[in-house]
């Protein structure tokens, strides 16, 4: 009878065992920043619906490098999970790029849209069957907006502006068909580069930016909404394989949820924020966006040519 217990005592235990994870989850933005808070979001929902048997180890801030770095640690297996801005998803799947260009999206449901498609599962393939990166879910957050020093001429033109953007290429591309200067800074270092005159504007989310000041020493702020910021939240493809498929389904809901809950939550914080930056002194300008349209839909056929995306993929994914 003893020994019968301690065996059945012992397979519990190894049942247990099998069954229990840990999940290393990083975060390579600002402390309590959009993204940051997604990730505490998704943590909550994967612990609490697992019954505790998913520990999430959060590792906020910055401590192991740019999203591209943790992108390069996930692809070797030495950290499991990213919740991170959905652009950077561009370095390991470069038609991703699409999501980055000007006025791809109509609107918060087509995000949503184009990151539940088949065409996205596509997009995403080689990432996740060679570089071992799997999307488990994304979303929009908030249209992205210009701040700039001066105050833009009555036509609205960025022609000659020298404008921040991140070391993405449908960035380069997007600012150079809206007559900018593109001029690649660190996002830590933007008010810098606009307090000193390296930069003359930058663009994001607000919600982001007014944690980094932005509207401190660029005052005028253009609601442009030339791009939907988006989030997605990754995981090494060998970790995923290796959870069992209760595990897999529980991911993917709590990435799909905190996905949801990273737009609702930036749509319901983004007029505080604005009226907060007008608080300190900014001005927030509307901004007809008629020319900045036809200027970006005419870039489409020179950044295909150029190689950005795939042919057609613009088309594909106003067909969403």
């Amino acid at each position: 009878m003893k020994t019968t217990l301690l065996s059945a005592v012992a397979a519990c235990t190894m049942a247990f065992a099998v069954s229990a994870e840990t999940l290393t989850l990083v975060n390579s933005d600002a402390i309590d920043s959009q993204m940051d808070r997604m990730n505490k979001h998704f943590k909550g929902l994967v612990e609490d619906r697992s019954g505790g048997d998913i520990t999430v180890n959060y590792i906020t801030g910055t401590q192991l490098g740019t999203p591209p770095q943790v992108m390069d640690q996930m692809s070797t297996g030495s950290v499991d999970a990213l919740g991170t801005a959905g652009s950077w998803l561009s370095a390991y799947a470069p038609d991703t790029q699409i999501m980055t260009w000007g006025f791809t999206f109509r609107d918060s449901d087509h995000v949503f849209d184009f990151f539940r498609s088949d065409l996205f599962q596509d997009l995403t393939t080689e990432m996740r069957e060679e570089a071992r990166i799997r999307v488990l879910s994304g979303g929009p957050t908030e249209p992205r907006i210009a701040f700039m020093v001066d105050a833009l001429p009555s036509d609205g033109s960025f022609d000659s502006r020298k404008m921040r953007i991140p070391q993405i290429p449908s960035y380069l591309g997007l600012w150079t068909a809206l007559g900018a200067q593109p001029t690649q800074v660190a996002w830590g270092e933007v008010y810098l580069g606009l307090n000193t005159g390296v930069v003359d504007g930058a663009e994001g989310p607000p919600t982001a930016a007014i944690s980094q000041r932005f509207h401190e020493v660029a005052p005028n702020v253009y609601m442009t909404n030339h791009v939907w910021a988006s989030s997605a939240i990754m995981i090494n493809e060998d970790k995923f394989q290796s959870m069992s498929p209760d595990h897999q389904a529980i991911l993917v809901k709590a990435a799909e949820d905190a996905a949801t809950f990273a737009f609702e939550d930036a749509s319901s914080r983004r007029d505080a924020v604005l009226e907060q930056m007008r608080a300190a002194g900014a001005k927030i300008l509307d901004y007809d966006t008629t020319a900045l349209q036809a200027a970006a839909l005419e870039g489409v056929a020179k950044a295909e040519a150029d190689g950005l995306w795939s042919p057609g993929l613009f088309e594909k994914v106003q067909q969403q």
